[in-house]
């Protein structure tokens, strides 16, 4: 469920939550030896979260990194604050292609298996044929199940 109380795409309201935490600092920066106590003091404040509206702090050290990240970009000191989308974004670190074939063809044999016994199995496999990696956790096999399509049926 998406909460969106702002106008405009996520990663844009979480990159002008952070410039307007940072922003006053950048604006007029504090008196030598006085960043220290003028970051504590946004540390301690409440912000208002971009997604929930519910009010949200943020540690010394997070709002710290904001502002040596918007002061070293001087064309877009706003974007370069906006979140990041990880590298492997939909896709599957903790499986590899074959095992989720395996988990497949092991739930087409046996579709009234709960997502543990799949789990167990799919671990017996693994630890029987190397080439088919490491063994995944139970919740990274419901979550590939789920994935697929691939409800328990009952008999």
């Amino acid at each position: 469920m998406t909460h969106d109380h702002g106008q405009g795409r996520s990663p844009d309201r979480w990159a002008q939550l952070r410039f307007a935490v940072v922003g006053p600092l950048l604006a007029a920066p504090p008196a030598p030896g006085t960043l220290k106590a003028a970051l504590t003091a946004l540390a301690g404040q409440p912000w208002r979260h971009p997604s929930t509206a519910e009010p949200a702090r943020f540690a010394f050290s997070t709002i710290e990194r904001w502002l040596y990240q918007a002061k070293r970009e001087r064309a877009d000191p706003v974007g370069v604050l906006r979140r990041k989308v990880r590298k492997d974004h939909g896709r599957r670190r903790a499986i590899s292609d074959l095992l989720t074939r395996v988990l497949r063809a092991q739930y087409d044999e046996h579709p009234s298996w709960s997502a543990q016994l799949h789990a167990d199995n799919l671990a017996v496999r693994v630890e029987e044929d190397a080439r088919l990696g490491g063994r995944p956790s139970y919740s990274t096999v419901r979550r590939v199940l789920h994935a697929h399509g691939l409800v328990r049926r009952r008999r």
